[in-house]
């Protein structure tokens, strides 16, 4: 077999090796499979360990709004992931009808099985991506390393945005440069791949209004490809291609009722709160302040303490092949990727941990290159050929088991894990607060129901989450308020105030400092090893 290759050729990393006597082809297809085996079962299983989020209960909510032919709901993000849901939902539905109870899917599951499967699909989109720039080797890697990314599963089990969003994006990417490659003989031939494009562009919008990634790689071609001549797209063809997509995943833009919706959004008019806790600290969120809020060195640290310490060592060595090979049209756009992206989400006042799941996909890629330089570095010693073998096998054995005790350790709570270094410089939960992510509302209001008095009143900032809970309860005697919004209720009936780290905001912060300094909390619920909820009971008078 021939030798690596990190600029794209169809060259693999061994050369006269076999790999558990299997021909190059057979390997590949079989770490494919393990991969995609691996990414689908961390992904898919006990989705329903965590009850749904705020965020979550709006898309719940819009799926019941569009059942009624109603498709203004939950307007500030597009259709395309709500509409995945929608059918999700239903197809749980017919299954639970005949299912026996204890096989029945919850309807958890049923909102976030289309992210899943989406996560699973991004390590085939990934190989793609990276096989045509990198070469079949780092292709490999990548989608071992993305199968088992710790981080990226956690954000591919949530009902987020992010997840499609990545997905389409690499999937344009892998066309356009399909079209690259095929347009350098054959420019007409090269346009199918360029619509192609186009149409997952369009998608990719359909999924989440954050053209971030888009730009970065318009920003790339600009810089890569000056004078591209006959192989370039045509522009009206790529366009109309991704509108076309846009529009039918998305055709509710096309309503006034959606502008004015996301004008009254964009406006603040739907904002309830302000601030968001980091390591302690409260920070002002509102977008107009960027680059003050949260500090810029926010995702830097996430990446720092969160990513297995095997990934950040590969990537390392990754970086060094960036600087090296910088001429490269694939190394030229991860550089481009990885900086536009972390700038430009680092100076967002407002900063959430799953806008950096596309930059993981870039990290994941770089230690793939790392962990390939590597291994083609020992190919090439002086050591002998049963020395180079056993290192190589031991340095890939090491890897993998690496790779998967990450996983392995923060399940099912995967938000979580912290690597070795991010263990010693604070608990989980004590720096992101959002890594908790809403867990343990649903046992909450449970716990709250078996016990509350008659008329009592539950406090917290997800009262739609609190509410969905409730009604499942059989509780309609109990009411629910936000706490920032209309506070403790005076007064002779009970309270019962969740209080959650991650929703404790500039509105809330006196109140919440008031209650742990003076009652002892009711009940706290813990995801692993942090507290992700408190509640507290205030008799009635």
């Amino acid at each position: 077999m021939d030798t690596i290759s990190l600029t794209g050729s169809r060259a693999s990393a061994w050369s006269g090796w076999s790999i558990l006597g299997l021909t190059r082809a057979q390997a590949r297809v079989a770490a494919m499979a393990l991969a995609l085996t691996l990414a689908f079962a961390f992904r898919i299983t006990a989705l329903s360990t965590y009850g749904f989020s705020q965020d979550e209960i709006h898309k719940v909510e819009a799926i019941e709004e569009y059942r009624a032919g109603h498709f203004v709901a939950n307007a500030e993000h597009p259709m395309l992931m709500k509409l995945a849901m929608w059918g999700s939902v239903e197809l749980a539905g017919a299954w639970n009808r005949i299912a026996s109870p204890d096989r029945a899917i919850a309807l958890e599951t049923a909102v976030r099985l289309p992210n899943a499967v989406a996560g699973t699909a991004t390590t085939f989109a990934l190989y793609g991506v990276a096989d045509l720039l990198f070469g079949p080797s780092v292709a490999v890697v990548a989608s071992v390393i993305w199968a088992l990314d710790v981080n990226a599963i956690a954000t591919n089990r949530i009902g987020k945005e992010d997840t499609l969003l990545l997905l389409f994006f690499l999937l344009a990417v892998w066309c356009y440069e399909r079209a690259k490659r095929q347009g350098d003989t054959d420019p007409q031939g090269a346009q199918r791949w360029y619509a192609g494009s186009g149409a997952m562009f369009g998608l990719m919008l359909a999924s989440k209004y954050m053209p971030v990634s888009l730009m970065a790689y318009a920003v790339f071609n600009a810089v890569t490809d000056r004078a591209p001549g006959a192989n370039r797209p045509r522009w009206f063809w790529m366009s109309g291609a991704a509108l076309l997509a846009f529009l039918a995943a998305n055709p509710v833009i096309l309503m006034p009722s959606t502008w004015r919706y996301v004008a009254i959004y964009m406006d603040g008019g739907m904002l309830a709160h302000h601030g968001s806790l980091f390591a302690g600290r409260m920070y002002i969120t509102n977008i107009p302040i960027s680059p003050l809020g949260l500090p810029v060195t926010f995702y830097l640290q996430y990446l720092a303490t969160k990513v297995p310490l095997v990934v950040l060592g590969a990537a390392a060595v990754g970086l060094v092949e960036l600087v090296r090979r910088r001429e490269e049209r694939g190394f030229v756009l991860l550089r481009v990727l990885l900086v536009i992206q972390l700038v430009l989400y680092s100076l967002l006042a407002a900063k959430f941990l799953r806008y950096m799941l596309p930059v993981h996909a870039v990290v994941d890629l770089i230690a793939a290159i790392g962990l390939v330089a590597v291994i083609e570095r020992v190919r090439h010693s002086r050591l002998s050929e049963p020395a180079r073998v056993a290192t190589v096998a031991g340095l890939l054995a090491v890897s993998l088991a690496t790779l998967v005790s990450a996983p392995l350790s923060g399940a099912p709570f995967y938000s979580l894990y912290q690597n070795a270094l991010g263990e010693r410089l604070a608990r989980p939960g004590a720096t992101f607060s959002e890594e908790t992510y809403d867990y343990g509302v649903r046992e909450a209001v449970a716990a709250i129901a078996g016990a509350a008095e008659s008329g009592a009143v539950i406090v917290s900032d997800v009262p739609d989450v609190v509410a969905h809970y409730l009604a499942r309860s059989n509780r309609p005697d109990l009411a629910v308020r936000s706490l920032s919004g209309e506070g403790i209720p005076n007064g002779a009936r009970e309270s019962w105030v969740v209080v959650q780290d991650e929703h404790i905001y500039f509105e809330n912060q006196a109140v919440v400092e008031q209650l742990r300094q003076r009652l002892i909390p009711w009940r706290e619920i813990r995801a692993g090893d942090a507290v992700a909820l408190q509640v507290f009971r205030i008799e009635g008078r």
